[in-house]
Order: structure tokens, then C-alpha cells, then sequence
């Protein structure tokens, strides 16, 4: 990290104890002080008595240095709780306001940053989690991702930037990065080049993104970075903050002005400052000594070199979890965590007989694709969210795993607590959104269902908004799903489509309108 920029963040982080000691003495308000903490990646939960920490591990790798350090952080703190999230992300959950500046500080030393965790300011950077070791990817596109965070992390208090400015890198059609619609997503090509998308998002309002960029040269990305932030200090919405997101420029310029503005202002971009990137993609040398199959296993691109997936439920992830993976990794060459967009991980780099140690460590995650769902924190934790829906999904996974359904009869589900779409619900084939059904004058908690959404590149599309499914009847309501689809032998994906009338049966049976 430049020497400059981390005395920047250590005199941010000084003052932030300052305002942080004056909200624990109640000089600041809840919602003042989550207007100045999001931006240091800190938020009071629910109840304002404890606090969590949002650490950002660029491009979603942990290396072995930085989980030894949140190993010791939690042990010291006694941390009982933390959460892989969908930006790429571990929280620290439960919390002291008092301890969370001296974590910031330690932070810095093992390249782990806090700031632009949350607020208004860029985001973790985010990329493919198997980006250089995938044999289906176009290139390696994590250096890439890696440069770009730096450069928006060394402008993050030189602009007022648009609320929650997410970029994203893809090496593939896989897209698990949503760089198609996403404030600002690379997309990798054969040839090299990057495919540039930019103002889309999820959340109210969600858009795909407008395509700005073809096959864009490698060395140029950083000018189409820069462009991005000067269009929307242009054409942003700066008077309503609902609407100061990128993706809002859409309706302000239309698509086709808003690409024709982009494009002029990456050439006179190119006219200033030299931003060209002249990188080296790294090269693994590690060699492998053995065969090994599994369910959970990913063959490398590397040859004799595996990953192991590993999907701790709800992405909770418990502090002992994480110090059995460090006990096990840290005598081993070049291995590390990348965090997925879906709240799982990859230990990757490993040999046939590393990959079978990590295997019998990582034994109590997910079992199906139903149990790899997403759900974000929730709201027993969140301050703004409507619904429980970490808790939800624990339950329902646990309930449904006591029927001993078979793999594949239930697609892998996205839940948000409410409408920030923070556990993506609008890309799954089935999402869930929190929120409150009035029934006879009683207010009920309920979830808003959408079906049909598609992630992948070239396939994207939301959910369709279908109704409302009562809490008290979401295990019910996939339970019966699941039932059927058994009965026939079939996956989800072909019943759905083959049994539509005995799928229709069920919607018109649990779903409620939504007014």
C-alpha cells in the first residue's frame, strides 16, 4: 500500500474514533452516526449496542497472512459471529464501538482496508473468485480488478461520488460478478480486451448496464474508472439521495446519450493524465502430486493444482471455522481463500492430498445446491431491514434437510431482508424480498417473491415480481415444491417448466397479492 495513502487512513481512522466516542456517549444520533460510519465500513446493529466491521479483502482473496490476522483479531475480542458477504467481504459482527478503531489500524498492516466498506464511496472491487486458475476464463483478470481498487481507494475523498459505486471484473460468461450490470463491470474477451458496461445496479429501480466500451484495450481501463466518476458528477442526481446511484442516469440521458457522453469523455480522459496499465499477469509455479475427485472439487487450470468449494450456511462463518482453515493452510505453498458473490468460498492452489485435508475441515457447509442459498445479514442484526432473513434461510434449510430431498429438486434461492437487495434476490431463479403483508388490518411479515432471474452473460434478466408469500409459510411452500418434484424424479429446472400446471397449483396456493 503507497506510504501516503495509509497515513491518509490513519489520520481517517483517529478521527473516526472521535466520532465514534461521541455517538457512544449519545452527542450523535443513530442516523448521524450511520451516515459518517458506513463510510469506514461500521454500522451500530440493531438496538445500537454493538457494532460490526465490514473488512475489505480486494477481489475477495484471503491470503494467509490476513486470516491469521482476523483469527487473532476475533480471539482477542472475543468475536462470535461473522459473514461472508455478496460484495466479496467478511464482517466482524458484535462488536464494541471502542475496539473497532484499533482493528482498522491493525487492518492497514496485513493490506486490508476498511474504508469505502459502505456509505458513499467505492466499494470492495470485485472479481471472479477462480480468476487465474479457471480453465474456461478468458484471462486473469484479478490484476486488473487489484489496480483498479487502488486507484479508486487514492481518489475516495478527492470526489463526492455517487452512493455505492460498485465495480466489477469477469472472466467469464459465468458472470458471478454481475459486471453486466453493475455501476461499472469489465467483462474479460478472448482476444485480451475488456467488454465495459456501466449504470447498472440491483436495489429500487434495478437496470442493466449500458454497454460503453468494446473490446476495450487492458491498459485502458483506468481511463473508463475516471470517466465513470466524472459522468456522474455531471449528469448525477445530487438533490435526491434515493436517486444517486449511477444507474439513474439512464433516465436522465437516455441510453444512447448516456454512451455517447461516456465515450467523449474517455477520450478527453486519455488527453490528461497518463493512466495506462502496463501489468504482468503473475505465474503459479506449484506442480501437483496426485488425483482426486469429488463433488466439492475443482480442477485447476494449473496442471495437478485443485480448489475446494466450501458454502458455510446462510455465509455465516464462525471465528473457529476460520482458525481450523488457517491451521490447516498455513504450511501450505501459495494456497489462499477467494470469497464468491454467493457468500461461498474457494480454498484454492491446493495438491490432491492439501485438497483432501481441507475437504474434512470444510465437511459442515453446504450439502445441495438449495443450501448454497443467499441471504444477507437480516434484520435481527441490521438496522434497516424488515425481515429476519438470515434466520429465515437457516431454518428453512435445516427443515427441508430433515426430509432427505435429493440434490437439485429445490434451485439455489436469493433472500434480502428488505429492498436494498443486498442478498440479490432479483437475479434468482427464486427471490425472496423482505417485507410486510396486511391481512384483516394486521400487518403479517411476509417476503416478496420473484421468479425466473438469470445472472449469466447474455442471459441476464430480473425476476418477475409474482406476490407474496406469508413467513409462517415458507417452509410449507418449498417444502411442497420439493415434495412434487421428487414424486416426478426430476430437477426444478424441468419441472418447472414441464409441470407448469402443478407449479401454478402451488403459486396460486401460498402467494398472495401484493396489495
Amino acid at each position: 500500500m503507497d506510504k501516503n495513502l495509509k497515513q491518509e487512513l490513519l489520520e481517517e481512522i483517529e478521527e473516526f474514533q472521535v466520532q465514534t466516542n461521541r455517538f457512544l456517549q449519545k452527542e450523535l444520533s443513530v442516523k448521524e452516526f450511520k451516515g459518517y460510519s458506513g463510510g469506514f465500513g461500521s454500522y451500530a446493529q440493531r438496538g445500537a449496542q454493538s457494532f460490526m466491521l465490514r473488512l475489505r479483502m480486494n477481489q475477495g482473496v484471503i491470503t494467509k497472512d490476513r486470516l491469521k490476522f482476523i483469527c487473532d483479531v476475533c480471539e482477542e475480542h472475543q468475536v462470535s459471529k461473522s459473514h461472508f458477504t455478496t460484495c466479496q467481504t467478511i464482517q466482524l459482527h458484535d462488536l464494541t464501538g471502542s475496539e473497532i478503531p484499533s482493528i482498522m489500524k491493525e487492518a492497514l498492516d496485513h493490506d486490508i482496508v476498511c474504508r469505502g466498506g459502505g456509505g458513499d464511496f467505492p466499494r470492495n472491487v470485485m472479481c471472479s473468485p477462480l480468476s487465474g486458475v479457471d480453465s474456461k476464463e478468458a484471462f486473469d483478470v484479478r490484476p486488473y480488478a487489484e489496480k483498479t481498487g487502488e486507484y479508486l481507494l487514492s481518489i475516495i475523498n478527492k470526489y463526492t461520488l455517487p452512493r455505492k459505486l460498485k465495480v466489477a471484473f469477469s472472466n467469464s460468461a459465468e458472470n458471478e460478478t454481475h459486471a453486466t450490470f453493475r455501476d461499472l463491470g469489465f467483462v474479460a474477451n478472448e482476444d485480451h480486451t475488456f467488454d465495459v458496461y456501466c449504470a447498472g445496479g440491483l436495489g429500487n429501480n434495478p437496470k442493466m448496464g449500458v454497454k460503453v466500451g468494446n473490446h476495450v484495450p487492458c491498459k485502458d481501463i483506468l481511463y473508463y474508472v475516471s470517466t465513470m466518476v466524472l459522468m456522474f458528477m455531471e449528469f448525477g442526481n445530487y438533490e435526491n439521495r434515493a436517486k444517486a446511484r449511477t444507474r439513474y442516469m439512464q433516465e436522465t440521458l437516455g441510453s444512447e446519450q448516456f454512451v455517447e457522453e461516456f465515450k467523449k469523455k474517455v477520450e478527453l480522459a486519455k488527453q490528461g493524465q497518463s493512466h495506462d496499465l502496463y501489468i504482468e499477469e503473475p505465474v503459479l509455479t506449484k506442480t501437483g502430486d496426485g488425483i482426486i475427485e469429488g463433488k466439492r472439487i475443482f480442477k485447476q487450470k494449473q496442471d495437478g493444482l485443485y480448489a475446494v468449494f466450501y458454502h458455510p450456511i446462510c455465509g455465516m462463518i464462525t471465528p473457529a471455522k476460520l482458525k481450523e482453515l488457517y491451521t490447516v493452510m498455513k504450511d501450505m505453498e501459495d494456497v489462499e481463500i477467494r470469497i464468491t458473490p454467493q457468500q461461498s468460498c474457494y480454498i484454492i492452489n491446493l495438491t490432491a492430498s492439501e485438497a483432501q485435508k481441507v475437504l474434512a475441515v470444510t465437511e459442515d457447509g453446504a450439502r445441495t445446491q438449495f443450501e448454497c442459498s443467499v441471504s444477507c445479514i437480516g434484520a435481527s442484526t441490521c438496522q434497516v431491514g424488515l425481515r429476519d432473513s438470515n434466520g429465515m434461510l437457516k431454518t428453512l434449510i435445516y427443515y427441508l434437510r430433515d426430509k432427505n430431498y435429493a440434490d437439485n429438486v429445490l434451485p439455489k434461492i436469493f433472500v434480502s431482508g428488505c429492498t436494498s437487495s443486498c442478498g440479490t434476490n432479483q437475479i434468482g431463479e427464486i427471490g425472496l424480498q423482505g417485507t410486510i403483508k396486511v391481512i384483516d388490518k394486521k400487518p403479517l411479515p411476509a417476503y416478496q417473491v420473484s421468479l425466473y432471474g438469470n445472472d449469466k452473460q447474455n442471459n441476464e434478466r430480473f425476476g418477475d415480481i409474482i406476490g407474496v408469500l406469508l413467513e409462517d409459510d415458507v417452509c410449507l411452500f418449498f417444502d411442497e415444491i420439493a415434495s412434487k418434484v421428487s414424486e416426478k424424479q426430476m430437477t426444478y429446472t424441468t419441472w418447472k417448466d414441464e409441470c407448469k400446471e402443478e407449479f401454478d397449483t402451488i403459486l396460486n396456493t401460498y402467494i398472495k397479492p401484493l396489495r
